[in-house]
């Protein structure tokens, strides 16, 4: 059902090829930043595979995306259910029993498959990545490096390529640079250097609304205002979610009983999307927070909104990611996030940074910002130049 860019069907056409060829494995590496295609890329080379009659799975490490595929994509189906892995699952098949394994958000590999509900009997000292390259001849992994978020996450390209190598296969490299998310790939630059992940040291950058005339930004005043701009969309039919960094407690839901409404802002008091993977009274988990048209009443995190996209976008700065004097100020204490906890400070820097960059990047149409901090606000409000034109869509 998608349309391919010119890039992806560079990458089509390659996997083709490795299918094509039984002489050893092959391995394709196929890097993109948020919003070129590569989960699009990764379905269609699934069903094309699917189609032929050949033996495929997709695999990714994210709960929240698995879950989503297999309630849309396979939905009514339980066979088709099985088509969507996770990395852990997916490496049980029988080594080399598949013709076609597409590790999408393969930046989310980790060193081993063992969790700690992993029976001693089954544990391996095998990294994930050898498990993956075993499954199938031929492995496609797409990733994007700096959506590696937690403590654990190792799937860089280089990584990869030289497990890949290291295995015996044959390694394809490609790139994934047409923007379809954000109308233009500069969206995705200027927040890259907005946030330092290219040069800390190297300020921000003024928005060109030349560069995405049909991307919109805003600043709003208070979570109030930039729940009224998101309103004003979605009463056109447009779909909108509101982000935040994970700096308020996210409690557990409770049948019977209202979602607590842990994020406070001033007099402004929501809650966040339902945690787990079990709907709460008529409310969807975490994992269909962001295509349930029900989890439009909730603050998802980047838990619930990495991987998936929408229309328009309102995100909350926390504390954690703070404007001071001409830089960025990460705090490791005002994050709730326990996948952090005991890191170092300069990983938790890192991750803060990148995690905004997932939040930022999510909407296809317009985002909108708010930060309860006065100076990070006027810094965005300086960056982002609002004409009349501007103003007027979003009024």
């Amino acid at each position: 059902m998608f349309a391919l860019s010119a890039d992806q069907q560079v990458v089509l056409d390659r996997v083709r090829q490795c299918l094509a060829d039984e002489d050893g494995p092959r391995v394709v590496v196929v890097a993109g930043a948020a919003g070129t295609g590569k989960s699009a890329l990764a379905l269609t080379l699934l069903g094309e595979a699917l189609r032929a009659g050949r033996r495929a799975r997709h695999a990714t490490g994210s709960q929240a995306f698995t879950t989503a595929l297999r309630k849309t994509a396979g939905h009514g189906s339980r066979a088709t259910q099985k088509l969507f892995q996770y990395f852990g699952t997916v490496t049980d098949a029988e080594p080399g029993g598949l013709d076609l394994l597409v590790c999408d958000d393969a930046h989310q590999l980790r060193a081993t498959s063992n969790t700690r509900y992993t029976p001693a009997s089954r544990r391996s000292d095998r990294t994930q990545a050898v498990q993956l390259l075993e499954t199938a001849r031929v492995v496609v992994f797409l990733l994007d490096e700096d959506q590696a978020l937690r403590p654990g996450q190792i799937g860089a390209r280089d990584y990869l390529t030289a497990a890949a190598r290291a295995s015996g296969a044959t390694v394809h490299s490609a790139e994934l640079t047409s923007q379809h998310r954000h109308r233009s790939a500069c969206y995705d630059s200027w927040v890259r250097r907005l946030l330092g992940l290219d040069d800390p040291l190297r300020q921000p950058a003024p928005w060109s609304k030349e560069s995405a005339p049909r991307f919109e930004l805003r600043v709003a005043d208070s979570p109030g205002e930039l729940e009224q701009l998101l309103h004003t969309k979605t009463a056109l039919g447009a779909s909108a979610r509101i982000t935040a960094g994970l700096c308020w407690p996210w409690r557990d839901a409770r049948p019977g009983h209202p979602l607590g409404e842990d994020i406070v802002i001033g007099g402004w008091r929501r809650p966040w999307c339902v945690k787990g993977q079990r709907a709460v009274n008529g409310l969807p988990p975490s994992s269909l927070w962001a295509i349930d048209p029900a989890g439009a009443g909730q603050v998802g995190n980047v838990y619930s909104a990495q991987g998936f996209e929408y229309d328009y976008g309102g995100v909350i700065l926390g504390p954690d990611l703070l404007w001071r004097g001409n830089r960025w100020i990460t705090d490791p204490a005002a994050t709730r996030d326990d996948a952090l906890a005991g890191a170092r400070a300069a990983d938790v820097d890192l991750w803060v940074r990148r995690t905004y960059r997932v939040l930022f990047t999510r909407a296809s149409a317009g985002t909108v910002f708010y930060s309860a901090d006065t100076e990070t606000r006027a810094l965005l409000r300086d960056l982002i130049a609002t004409s009349s034109r501007y103003a007027a869509l979003c009024r």
